[in-house]
């Protein structure tokens, strides 16, 4: 059985790779990316489906080069197709699912009473499959707080904002103020259920100042990675998704003076620009520990 990592699930990259194209499913895991998602919805023409079920129930029988996560993102329930594509891709060597156009409770209820029959069918323990929440849509956005406690399986949410701007008769607008609100509850969402944050791909493949402007958004409000169109674009979003050494010395010395302080029975400072409190210094612990839970993850998925 495939070994999954126990640990903090860091998911910087999500690199997207439409099921049908066997050359592109092989090139996948010569790249970086932290996380794999293969595609049998809108990447997939109608006309393909069939045909990318089978190739990725041939790709997933075969062994792993490692042990990077890989889910499949299905057609959603209202398709009909979503048991085909279950039927088709679930096993040991699959991590979890992505799940479109998430937009009610219900949604994700019915899709973990299937992945639970697969699991009886697999012989592989409960919950075994992970899920990743997409979502899209005002209504999904909506239902944001419902959606994330639904499942135990749910291991992060994703934004869709293409789709979501389409549903919406909305647009990008000046530094993306189209996507803000919903961009922000989703990952407000996110960490109130200690759940990843991944933000909607970059649709403008090629702009690496327009990406790097992108994450920055991103990060400000709290997102740990995002949905990755091509693998020209890993390399910038590791390295922004990453602390830094000046982010990661700044962090210490707020935890050293902190506690300097708390020697001096004082809760807040301020020593040479640098303003020290209970807030400042659970963030800079927080960043030391997802400096460390980076390290630990490419460390487990680099060994067979």
């Amino acid at each position: 059985m495939k070994k999954k990592y126990n640990g903090k699930l860091i998911h910087r990259s999500l690199l997207f790779t439409a099921g049908h194209n066997r050359k592109y499913l092989d090139k996948s895991f010569q790249t970086a990316a932290d996380a794999i998602v293969y595609d049998l919805e809108d990447a997939v023409p109608e006309s393909r489906k069939k045909e990318a079920r089978e190739i990725l129930r041939e790709f997933l029988a075969q062994p792993l080069p490692d042990n990077r996560p890989v889910y499949v993102r299905i057609n959603p329930l209202e398709t009909g197709l979503t048991m085909m594509d279950i039927d088709a891709t679930a096993c040991q060597n699959l991590n979890g699912f992505v799940y479109p156009m998430t937009n009610t409770r219900e949604d994700l209820i019915a899709f973990d009473a299937q992945l639970f029959l697969k699991e009886k069918q697999l012989g592989l323990p409960p919950h075994y499959f992970d899920v990743i929440a997409l979502i899209e849509t005002p209504e999904g956005v909506l239902n944001l707080r419902e959606i994330a406690a639904a499942s135990k399986r749910l291991v992060g949410l994703l934004f869709g904002s293409e789709d979501f701007l389409a549903e919406q008769e909305g647009r990008h607008g000046k530094e993306a103020r189209g996507m803000q609100t919903p961009r922000h509850m989703v990952a407000l969402t996110a960490k109130a259920n200690k759940i990843m944050a991944i933000d909607s791909p970059y649709v403008q493949v090629g702009d690496f100042e327009g990406l790097k402007e992108h994450i920055e958004q991103a990060r400000d409000m709290g997102y740990e990675g995002m949905l990755v169109m091509s693998p020209r674009e890993i390399d910038i979003i590791h390295e922004r998704y990453t602390p830094d050494e000046n982010e990661v010395n700044r962090a210490a010395e707020i935890i050293r003076l902190a506690e300097e302080a708390a020697k001096n029975d004082r809760g807040i400072i301020i020593h040479e620009g640098i303003f020290v409190s209970p807030p400042t210094l659970k963030a800079a612990r927080k960043l030391f520990e997802r400096s460390s839970n980076i390290k630990n993850y490419l460390d487990f998925i680099k060994h067979k």
